[in-house]
Order: structure tokens, then sequence, then C-alpha cells
């Protein structure tokens, strides 16, 4: 599947929990600029961008279907199933709250520019997890009704935060 039609599938979940009718709408707050106006960006906002970059390990907070998780790389992000993705698909996470290392951080408001970052993670399984047992009981009758329950999971491995 295509890396655009996985984005646009997520943006999709979060566009149905807010109430959106299309993704298109959200999407166009989330995006970038287009690639007519490119981002100038001050210098001193460059500067720190660049000390940022300077540093070992960095981290992100990544909001997927409306949840943030922070990760950094190599990672294994355990969540609700997506079903439109296979096994060995690579997404491009461009929802990030927060980026930062030990000594610097940037905050977005809400996100952050995607230009700043670029962000990867894999499929790499779709787990069921542990069955659970319902039992619902009528008092002073007979009547028992027990039922199973499973949830079933995507698990991701961040390959690379740059």
């Amino acid at each position: 599947m295509a890396l655009a039609a996985i984005s646009r599938s997520l943006l999709g979940f979060r566009a149905k929990s807010l109430g959106l009718a299309e993704g298109r709408r959200l999407m166009s707050h989330i995006q970038s600029p287009s690639a007519d106006t490119p981002i100038k960006w001050s210098s001193n906002t460059s500067e720190l961008v660049s000390r940022l970059r300077d540093q070992q390990k960095y981290y992100a907070t990544v909001v997927i279907k409306g949840r943030p998780f922070t990760v950094t790389a190599n990672d294994i992000i355990i969540m609700d199933r997506i079903k439109d993705l296979e096994l060995g698909d690579l997404l491009s996470l461009s929802q990030v709250t927060e980026l930062g290392s030990r000594d610097y951080t940037i905050k977005g408001q809400p996100f952050v520019d995607p230009s700043l970052f670029n962000i990867k993670a894999t499929v790499i399984e779709h787990p069921d997890g542990k069955l659970f047992t319902v039992t619902k009981k009528k008092r002073r009758t007979a009547h028992q009704k027990v039922t199973y329950h499973r949830n079933h999971y995507t698990m991701l491995r961040v390959s690379a935060i740059t």
C-alpha cells in the first residue's frame, strides 16, 4: 500500500474521532504549506534546530489514531489494530507534538512542522491480545451467560528519527 494512502487512512481515523466529514479538512490543518511557499526560518530558529540535531539521541511524541506515544529510534509501539496495514508497510509519522533530546526540546502548537523531522515506522506484527472471559449472571435464576473477548493489536517498529 502506498505511503500517502496509509497516512490518509490514519488521518481518516482522526477525522472520524473529531466528527469531521472528511479527512481532507483535517489534513489541510496538519500539512505544512505547499511547495510554492518555502518556509523561511529565522536565524535563531535555525540555530536551535541545528543544536537539537547535533545531539546523539532524541525522542519524539507522536500522535497515532488520537493517542500520544513517546518514541526513540528502534522502539516498538503496540497500538490498536489498523486494518488497512499489512506486514512490512512503511509509515511516515507526521503528527508530532514534541521533539527533543536531553538538552533541547521543540514543542508544537499543536504539532511540530513536518519539515523539521523525518520519522519512519514499519509494521512488524498483528498480534492478538489475551482472552478475556465476560460472565453475566442474574440473581435467583439459573441464567448465566459467558462470552469471550480478545483485543487485536498492531506492532510498529520506529526505524528512524532524523
